[in-house]
């Protein structure tokens, strides 16, 4: 800050003196310069005058030889002359005379300015420095040079003169600059100085808020009544203008301490509170008086972050919305965060502005990690993922879906995935892209598509609308090989089921022979008994109808049916026990059965009793393997609801399945049996109808229980539908 040290009366005198004397120098100067060409101008006049006079009175003298004579002359000359310094004549007649060139005669004044007689030797040095020297050629009447003459003066009169005209013009001065400066000073300060001394006098003279307590006077010329008019009218407009900032910074008080932002304001260069309103004591958590023994600094997760705030406010610039971690109670709150300088009860302060967006800041990294999951799932998924446009344009599309097509990424682009779906299947997918389009997704479609090198594959396709209504993300699984599997599970059950169909027509067939070849011999012998017939006849059509619906039920698991219906799990149950009864029987294995609840579900009847038929031939098999003959083999099966869902367990006695095993037997091709006994796709098959064609759930583990007094150890499979209505059968 700028503290000045020197009065208004010191600086103006100062400046008045300095004027003055500038002034009175320059005219001192310019008068010196004019008297001194003056002189030097009589000077030269005088000397034009004198050689004249001298020529004409010489000139004869020098003719007649009178030496004496002009010599007299030269020496009244010197006296009657004070600039004179020296006369010197050349005189070439007499020296013409004397032979030589000339004869020099003539007078020079000494240090005392005594007139002596000239020498050549002595004073031509002299005579030399003269100021200045005026020099003329004599001639006869015949215009023949006779003689020359030089005049020498010097500047000692001119010096003296020029003294004494120094000497008066500077008391002149001197007199005159003090009167002006005097005056000068009166005057400035009767009129200009004392004037603003009251005016200061009556502004020192402050209230607190730095308001004169008395009016500027009116008094004195008509520029010091304008100012002290114009100060009046301003200390009356600042009066009004505290008052009304009183009042806004009390209504601003208020106002900052209803805003539902929190407001803090820091004096002490923002490192001591003065005031937070209750949105601020909320944000910290905190009560007021505790707040104010508080630094703002410690709630700052990095104190370097408030430091570089204040640095840059020391530069006066603003900090607006500016996203910032808060430590509170050991927990980091996030803030948009402005700042400001502000005066605050006449003290430089800082005010912050701070809205809590600590949900906001974790919903964003929630969908950041969201984004990136997606991004992950979306580029390392097994199954292809495909982003394409609302006529199926592709858009985007990871690396398995590239692999699954065979088509580079630049040959995908610019194609459709209506493009490459096989003809037979062009329909049903331009209706399922629009059925995107109304429903917003569409599961398990399966369809042919035409890939790479006119290779055809079978895919299973799940297809939802995204959020913006003008993409569609399609999941893709290559189902190719689960058809194919799906097709050996079946031709094997069937080659089971074909060898337990000839093991179960066996025995009616046996008892058909018999009772047709019986009544043959009865009439070879004439023993046919026409009241026996009908009772033969009725056993007849009883193991026929028994044929006859083993072949429907066959017929029925052969047939591949593709439509979905409401069935109930307790019918699905009996279909298969008719199918594989006669291997269970034929492998003297036990069925307990336990099927009261039951429920009705969403499904495809062929595919539920093929898994079924996979999970009991597993248990078949491990008991067939893992027990003796004369073992007793037992599989139960039982139902029971809970919580609107229907449990369905299978277990059987054959010992479990080894756990380092467990988690991997729905695993495609995973067997532990013999390769000419297991080709490891029927648990497979099962688990892929279960869960992804009915929406239901199954898990295999070891259970131990008890039975008739006796404990066993099997597997259990345990398959978890969700039910439409539930019914006891």
């Amino acid at each position: 800050m700028y503290n000045p040290k020197k009065s208004l009366y010191l600086i103006l005198f100062t400046i008045i003196i300095l004027t003055v004397t500038i002034i009175i120098s320059v005219n001192l100067t310019y008068s010196y310069l004019s008297i001194k060409n003056n002189i030097i101008n009589s000077m030269k006049n005088e000397s034009n005058n004198m050689v004249i006079e001298l020529k004409n009175n010489i000139q004869n003298l020098i003719a007649s030889y009178s030496i004496n004579e002009y010599e007299k002359i030269l020496l009244n000359e010197m006296e009657s002359k004070d600039i004179l310094f020296a006369i010197v004549l050349k005189d070439y007649n007499l020296g013409k005379l004397l032979g030589k060139e000339y004869e020099i005669n003539g007078k020079i004044r000494d240090e005392n300015w005594n007139i002596i007689d000239y020498d050549d030797g002595l004073h031509q040095k002299l005579v030399s420095q003269a100021y200045y020297e005026k020099v003329f050629d004599i001639t006869n009447n015949e215009s023949k040079k006779i003689a020359t003459i030089h005049i020498y003066i010097s500047d000692k009169t001119l010096n003296k003169e020029l003294d004494k005209i120094i000497f008066n013009n500077v008391i002149e001065a001197i007199t005159i600059s003090l009167m002006l400066i005097l005056s000068l000073f009166l005057t400035i300060r009767h009129f200009i100085l004392k004037p603003l001394s009251n005016i200061i006098k009556i502004i020192n003279d402050t209230d607190k808020d730095g308001i004169p307590h008395k009016n500027f006077s009116l008094k004195g010329s008509k520029e010091i009544f304008l100012l002290s008019n114009t100060m009046n009218n301003m200390i009356e407009t600042i009066k009004s203008s505290r008052k009304t900032l009183r009042d806004n910074e009390n209504r601003l008080k208020s106002l900052l301490q209803m805003s539902p932002i929190a407001v803090r304001i820091a004096t002490n260069n923002g490192e001591r509170i003065v005031f937070a309103n209750n949105s601020y004591l909320k944000l910290l958590q905190i009560d007021e008086k505790e707040l104010l023994k508080q630094n703002p600094k410690v709630y700052y997760i990095k104190e370097s972050i408030y430091k570089d705030i204040l640095n840059s406010l020391d530069k006066n610039e603003r900090i607006e919305n500016k996203l910032i971690s808060l430590n509170i109670n050991d927990s980091e709150v996030w803030v948009i965060a402005s700042y400001m300088n502000i005066i605050y009860d006449d003290e430089n302060a800082v005010i912050g502005w701070f809205y809590d967006v600590t949900d906001k800041i974790k919903i964003q990294k929630q969908i950041e990690e969201q984004k990136n999951e997606f991004e992950t799932i979306f580029n390392y998924s097994i199954d292809g993922l495909a982003i394409v446009d609302l006529e199926s344009n592709f858009l985007e599309f990871n690396d398995a879906y590239i692999k699954m097509t065979g088509f580079s990424r630049k040959e995908l682009l610019k194609t459709s995935c209506i493009k490459l779906t096989a003809p037979e299947d062009l329909e049903k997918a331009q209706i399922a892209l629009e059925a995107i389009v109304e429903k917003g997704f569409v599961t398990d479609f399966e369809k042919t598509c035409i890939v790479k090198d006119n290779r055809s594959i079978t895919v299973d396709m799940s297809m939802v609308l995204l959020p913006d209504k003008k993409r569609i993300l399609l999941s893709i699984k290559d189902v190719t090989q689960h058809k194919l599997m799906e097709s050996q599970s079946k031709l094997a059950s069937m080659g089971e089921m074909i060898g337990n169909i000839a093991h179960q027509w066996r025995q009616p067939l046996s008892l058909i022979s018999t009772i047709a070849s019986g009544i043959k011999v009865q009439m070879e012998f004439k023993q046919f008994d026409e009241k026996e017939l009908i009772p033969d006849m009725d056993n007849i059509i009883k193991q026929t109808t028994y044929l006859s619906n083993t072949i429907d039920d066959f017929r029925n698991f052969i047939k591949n049916s593709n439509e979905k219906g409401e069935i109930q799990v307790s019918d699905i149950i009996k279909k298969t026990l008719s199918i594989l009864n006669p291997s269970i029987v034929n492998h003297n294995i036990t069925m307990i059965l336990n099927t009261n609840d039951d429920i009705r579900i969403d499904g495809y009847e062929n595919q539920l009793i093929q898994a079924l038929i996979n999970i009991l031939n597993n248990s078949k098999d491990a008991l067939k393997e893992n027990l003796q003959n004369n073992e007793e083999k037992l599989i139960f099966i039982e139902t029971k609801n809970i919580n609107n869902s229907l449990i369905l367990k299978i277990k059987d006695n054959a010992g479990g399945i080894p756990e380092n095993i467990i988690n991997k037997i729905f695993e495609p091709y995973f067997t532990t049996k013999h390769k000419s006994i297991g080709t490891g796709i029927g648990l497979s098959i099962a688990y892929q109808i279960i869960t992804k064609h009915h929406d239901a759930h199954i898990f295999a583990s070891n259970d131990t229980y008890e039975y008739n007094h006796k404990t066993y150890t099997g597997a259990c499979f345990t398959i978890i539908f969700n039910y439409i209505e539930s019914a006891q059968s």
